[in-house]
C-alpha cells in the first residue's frame, strides 16, 4: 500500500512538473537558439522537452524537434521519421494539415516528388481549409514538372522534364532554334544538376561560410515576402480617401506658369543696344551672339536658361521675361543682381495649368499607398520589438566598448557593427563610420533581429514561395562555390603568356587615324557656298551655322559627327576629310544632286598602338576566359564518368522529311559516360 501510494506521488510530481512547461517561453527560448545559429543546443533542449507524456507538449516539441531537422540541419529522414509518428499519433490533431504539407516539403527535398506530390494534393483537397492548402497548390504544379511523364534526360534516374526544359528555352526562344543549341542547353542542365550533386557529395553546404551566406539570402528572402505579404498587399485605398486627399490638397496640383528663355549679359548700356540692333536688323542668331560676347554662366549654351517658373530668376529679370510673347526679343535693360545689361529672347512660354482630379488619381493613389505602407512597416516592427528584451547602452558606441545592445539575451557587438560596415559600399561607408552612422546601423541590426524572430516563429520558411526561393538560392551557391573551387581557384596566368598573347593579336590593338568633325548638309548648292563663306570669315561659330541651316540629324548638336575613322562615313566626306588638317573647312561636297556638305576638323588621333600595360586586364580576362572554359569542359567531363546519364531530346524531322526511324527507336536512350 506504501509502495502504491509512493508511485502515485511520483506520477502526481511528475505530471505537475510536465504541467507546469510553458509551452510558449520554450519557444521562444527556442527561437533565441535559433537567432544565435546554436542549433545543437536547441536540438538537445528540444529531445529533453518532447520526452513528456503530456499529449499536447509532446505534440508541440516533436513538431519543432522535425522542423529543426528540416530547415536548419537538413536531415531529412529524422524529420520525416518525427513527422509520420505524429500522425500515426495524433491522426485528429487540429494542425494534422500542416504535418502532411512537411511531409511533402520532406518529400520534395529528398527529390521524391511523387510522393511529394500526393502529400501537396492530401492537403489542398481534403484539407482545404487548412494554413498551407495555398502554397500546397502552388507546390503540386511544381512537382508536377518533376513528374512529368516526357523526359528529356536522366542523371542517376533524376529526370529532367521537358516543361522543365521548354521553360529554361522559352526565356529566349530565338535563341534555341536549331537542334544544336537544343543540345547545348540540355548539356547545360544535365552540368548544373551533375556539379549541384557534386557539391553536396563533398560537403560545401556544411561549411560554416557557406551556412553563413545561405542564412544571409534566407533572412532577405523571408523579409520580402513577409513585406509583401504582410504590409504592402494589405495596404487598401479607397476612392473616397483619394477624392478627400485632391480637395484638401488641390494647390499641389496646380502647374505654374513656365517659361523658356535666352539671355545675352554684357557690362555696358552701349555694347547691350548694339547687339540688340545687330539681331534686330541683322537677323544675326541670338545663341551665336550669346556664345561670343555674354558674360552670363550661359555662354557656352547659346544663352540657354531652360525653362524656369517665377520665383528661379532676379525679379528684374522675371518682369521682363513674363510680359515677353514667344520668339519676342526684350530691349536691353539693366539688372542689378546681374550688375549689367541683358538681351532676353523668350523662346517659349507654358501659362498655369489646374490638373484635375483624373488626371491625378493614380499618384495620388501611389502617395497614399506609400505613406500608409511605411506607417503599417512602422506599427508592425514597433510590435516586433515590444516582444523582444532589448537593453541599449547608449555610451558603447562613443567609448568604444564592445557589446553596444543586448536583444533576448543575445548580444550585439562592435564585431556585428564592423560586419555591416564591410557590406556597405565604398562610397557610401564613411557617413557609417561616424558615431552617429554606427547608431542608424545598429537600429537596422535591431530591426532585422526583432523581425526575424517573429518570422522565425511564424514559420515562414515553410511557405511555398519562400522556401522554393530558398532552395533555389542554396543550388546556385553551391553551383557557383563548386566552380570557384575547381575551377576558377585553379587559373593561373603567367606574364610570359600574357606578352605571348599581346604579341599574338598586335593587330587588335592598333588605332587607325581618327577625325572629329562638324557637318553642315544642306540641299542647295548655292546655300552651301554662301554657308561657307560665312563660315570662313568666323564672324559666326561653325557650330551655330550648323544649328541654323544644317538638314542634318545632328544639327541640334552643332553638326557634330564625333570621331570616326576610315569605311566609317560616305566616301565623298572621307576622301575630304582624311586630307584636313585640324580647324580647316572644307569646300563644299557634292554627295547627290540634293546633298551638299561642309565639313570642320575639329581633332585628329593619328594611328597607334596600345602599350601593353594598357591592354594587360583585357588580356587577362580573355586568357582566364579560355582556361576557365578548357577546365570547366574537362571537369564536368569527369563528373559524367561518375553518373549514369541518358538524353532522349530527338530532332523533330521537318515538314520535306520523312522520318527514317520508327517511333520507339527515336524514343531510344541516348547514353553518355
Amino acid at each position: 500500500m506504501i509502495r502504491i501510494t509512493a508511485l502515485i506521488i511520483l506520477t502526481i510530481i511528475n505530471f505537475s512538473a510536465t504541467k507546469n512547461i510553458n509551452i510558449d517561453n520554450e519557444l521562444n527560448n527556442i527561437t533565441i537558439l535559433y537567432l544565435k545559429e546554436d542549433y545543437q543546443a536547441a536540438e538537445q533542449k528540444l529531445i529533453d522537452l518532447s520526452h513528456t507524456n503530456e499529449p499536447t507538449q509532446q505534440f508541440v516539441f516533436n513538431l519543432e524537434l522535425a522542423d529543426l531537422y528540416l530547415d536548419k540541419l537538413q536531415r531529412y529522414n529524422q524529420a520525416e521519421s518525427i513527422y509520420n509518428s505524429l500522425i500515426e499519433k495524433f491522426p485528429k490533431h487540429k494542425d494534422i494539415a500542416d504535418i502532411y504539407y512537411r511531409l511533402g516539403v520532406v518529400y520534395e527535398k529528398q527529390e521524391r516528388y511523387l510522393a511529394a506530390a500526393q502529400m501537396y494534393e492530401l492537403v489542398a483537397t481534403k484539407y482545404y481549409k487548412s494554413k498551407y492548402a495555398p502554397d500546397a497548390l502552388d507546390a503540386i504544379e511544381r512537382c508536377f514538372k518533376k513528374n512529368y511523364q516526357d523526359i528529356v534526360a536522366k542523371i542517376d534516374g533524376f529526370p529532367i522534364t521537358r516543361i522543365e526544359f521548354d521553360e529554361r528555352m522559352a526565356y529566349n526562344p530565338s535563341a534555341y532554334e536549331k537542334f544544336s543549341e537544343k543540345q547545348k542547353l540540355l548539356d547545360e542542365m544535365i552540368a548544373e544538376h551533375l556539379m549541384f550533386k557534386q557539391a553536396q557529395k563533398i560537403g560545401i553546404d556544411q561549411t560554416a561560410d557557406f551556412g553563413k551566406r545561405l542564412a544571409e539570402n534566407r533572412k532577405n528572402i523571408m523579409f520580402q515576402n513577409w513585406y509583401q505579404q504582410e504590409v504592402v498587399n494589405k495596404v487598401k485605398v479607397s476612392d473616397r480617401e483619394k477624392k478627400a486627399y485632391y480637395k484638401k490638397h488641390k494647390t499641389e496640383f496646380v502647374i505654374p506658369e513656365q517659361a523658356s528663355a535666352r539671355e545675352i549679359l554684357v557690362k555696358t548700356k552701349e555694347e547691350a543696344e548694339s547687339l540688340y540692333k545687330l539681331i534686330i536688323t541683322d537677323s544675326l542668331p541670338f545663341d551665336s551672339i550669346a556664345r561670343e560676347v555674354s558674360l552670363a554662366p550661359t555662354k557656352s549654351a547659346g544663352g540657354d536658361m531652360g525653362y524656369f517658373r517665377r520665383g528661379t530668376h532676379p525679379k528684374e529679370v522675371e518682369n521682363v521675361i513674363f510680359k515677353l510673347k514667344p520668339k519676342s526679343i526684350s530691349k536691353p535693360f539693366y539688372s542689378e543682381s546681374k550688375a549689367g545689361y541683358l538681351i532676353i529672347k523668350l523662346e517659349d512660354y507654358k501659362p498655369k495649368k489646374e490638373r484635375t482630379y483624373k488626371d491625378v488619381a493614380l499618384e495620388i493613389e501611389n502617395r497614399l499607398r506609400s505613406q500608409k505602407i511605411d506607417e503599417t512597416f512602422r506599427t508592425k516592427t514597433e510590435d516586433f520589438k515590444k516582444a523582444c528584451k532589448l537593453t541599449i547602452d547608449e555610451l558603447a558606441i562613443k567609448e568604444n566598448r564592445d557589446t553596444i545592445a543586448v536583444i533576448d539575451d543575445i548580444p550585439i557587438t562592435q564585431a556585428n557593427i564592423n560586419e555591416y560596415l564591410d557590406r556597405i559600399p565604398p562610397f557610401y561607408r564613411a557617413e557609417f563610420e561616424t558615431a552617429e552612422g554606427k547608431k542608424r546601423i545598429l537600429d537596422q541590426i535591431i530591426l532585422e533581429k526583432t523581425w526575424l524572430k517573429q518570422l522565425e516563429k511564424e514559420k515562414y520558411w515553410l511557405l511555398n514561395a519562400v522556401f522554393s526561393q530558398i532552395d533555389n538560392v542554396r543550388r546556385q551557391l553551391l553551383i557557383n562555390d563548386l566552380r570557384k573551387q575547381e575551377i576558377n581557384d585553379k587559373i593561373f596566368i603567367s606574364e610570359t603568356e600574357l606578352k605571348s598573347e599581346y604579341k599574338r593579336c598586335l593587330d587588335e590593338f592598333k588605332n587607325p587615324k581618327q577625325i572629329r568633325a562638324r557637318e553642315i548638309t544642306v540641299a542647295s548648292e548655292s546655300l552651301a557656298q554662301e554657308i561657307r563663306k560665312l563660315a570662313i570669315s568666323g564672324k559666326i561659330p561653325f557650330d551655330s551655322l550648323a544649328r541654323e541651316y544644317s538638314i542634318a540629324a545632328n544639327k541640334r548638336v552643332g553638326g557634330d559627327m564625333g570621331f570616326f575613322s576610315a569605311g566609317s562615313k560616305p566616301k565623298a566626306i572621307e576622301e575630304v576629310a582624311f586630307k584636313l588638317s585640324k580647324g580647316q573647312i572644307s569646300k563644299v561636297i557634292k554627295q547627290n544632286d540634293t546633298t551638299f556638305t561642309i565639313i570642320k576638323i575639329e581633332e585628329i588621333k593619328e594611328a597607334s598602338t596600345k602599350p601593353f600595360e594598357d591592354v594587360k586586364t583585357i588580356l587577362q580576362n580573355r586568357l582566364r576566359q579560355s582556361k576557365d572554359k578548357e577546365l570547366y569542359e574537362n571537369y564536368i567531363s569527369g563528373l559524367k564518368n561518375q553518373y549514369h546519364i541518358e538524353t532522349f531530346l530527338v530532332e523533330e524531322p521537318t515538314e520535306r522529311e520523312s522520318p527514317e526511324t520508327t517511333p520507339s527507336e527515336s524514343n531510344m536512350p541516348k547514353e553518355q559516360k
